[in-house]
């Protein structure tokens, strides 16, 4: 309920913008440092650092708001340090996760992975709208950091050894250089790594204006913009299940391209809508493009990378990810001129036309 809450003490929809992009920020920054540095350390240990590490910094925020001194400064840090530790575990889980499930499980694993995302996404804007409404601040991050803790000590009981030896032969950056030179020489993940950037450009920081037009155009509290929220988070939910029960490697980039395009047109009525009934129908429907594109997204360079590569093709992926904070700044800069209904529409049709002009430039490397 960071969102909210900035937006209860700022009033501006820049600022809930800001905010959403200092917890993206890192991604961009350090993304593909981070992808080659998990090729070269225990990728066990990384994932269980970051995880412990997130639950510190929730349990430390929690503290500061239980005190009453905690500011808009701390939370914006608390923000960036998260999102630092969210760049060291992506790049590690996803590895991970399809080296487990092997090349023929890998659509069906990340589906499953997002599905988990997607259903924590869909309970937990409600309920951090609930602890908002009833305990305060402190109940959310408290929340955070039991949740965090639990992941952590998931991970290590956990049997894993990685498929791929590390590379030791050459520089950090010069292992960065290489990964570069052989995704620049893949037409399909060139592709692929395109339409990631334009969804995190111009479809997920929709979600920084959620709050805003649920105070300014439905004129609900921070229960029900919770309820809002988890509305997309259950589409995305359910949409990943479905796909991890049907989905076939053939398919892959049918559903990629389809699920963004079901999301960015969704986000455009979203932006008409002055009905909550309706606002919730919408984004239950926008989350079932989230998941078409968030699931397929991380098995499709997957597949394309041979084992020594995954590891810094997953770290370029976050740096692709990490486009959202000039997302982030865009839609908050164009709200505080404008409005924020506004500014979702005409983000969302620039997205729109600038995926279908990727589809069209990439078409001969689609496939199925």
């Amino acid at each position: 309920m960071i969102a909210v809450y900035t937006l209860e003490v700022t009033g501006s929809a820049l600022a809930v913008a800001l905010m959403m992009l200092a917890r993206a920020l890192p991604m961009f920054l350090f993304g593909a440092i981070t992808g080659a540095i998990a090729e070269r350390i225990n990728r066990k240990a990384m994932m269980i650092f970051a995880l412990f590490g997130a639950g510190a910094v929730s349990a430390t925020l929690a503290g500061l708001a239980v005190a009453g001194r905690i500011e808009i400064w701390h939370i914006g840090l608390g923000a960036f340090l998260a999102g630092m530790l969210w760049t060291l575990e992506f790049p590690v889980r996803r590895t991970m996760l399809g080296e487990i499930a092997g090349r023929h499980g890998v659509g069906a694993a990340m589906s499953l992975d997002s599905a988990t995302t997607n259903g924590t996404r869909m309970l937990g804007p409600a309920l951090g709208g609930l602890l908002f409404e009833t305990v305060g601040l402190p109940g959310a991050y408290w929340l955070g950091a039991v949740l965090y803790g639990l992941g952590g000590a998931a991970i290590l009981s956990l049997d894993y050894v990685s498929s791929a030896a590390p590379a030791r032969d050459e520089s950090l950056f010069s292992s960065i250089a290489v990964g570069l030179r052989y995704i620049r020489g893949s037409r399909p993940m060139v592709g692929m790594l395109a339409v990631t950037v334009i969804m995190n450009l111009w479809a997920f920081p929709f979600a920084a204006m959620v709050p805003v037009i649920g105070r300014d155009v439905l004129d609900i509290s921070a229960l029900p913009i919770g309820v809002l929220l988890s509305a997309e988070g259950a589409g995305a939910f359910v949409g990943a299940l479905i796909i991890a029960a049907l989905v076939r490697p053939a398919r892959f980039n049918q559903i990629y391209l389809s699920g963004s395009f079901l999301l960015l047109a969704s986000i455009i009525v979203f932006s008409f809508s002055s009905l909550y009934a309706v606002s919730l129908a919408v984004l239950f429907i926008a989350g079932l493009g989230a998941a078409g594109f968030s699931a397929m997204q991380t098995a499709i360079m997957f597949t394309l990378a041979p084992p020594e590569m995954r590891g810094r093709v997953m770290g370029v992926l976050s740096v692709c990810i990490g486009a959202s904070p000039l997302g982030m700044l865009h839609i908050g800069l164009m709200a505080s001129w404008l409005s924020a209904p506004t500014a979702v529409l005409l983000v969302a049709v620039e997205g729109l036309f600038a995926l279908a002009l990727v589809a069209f430039l990439w078409r001969d490397s689609r496939g199925n």
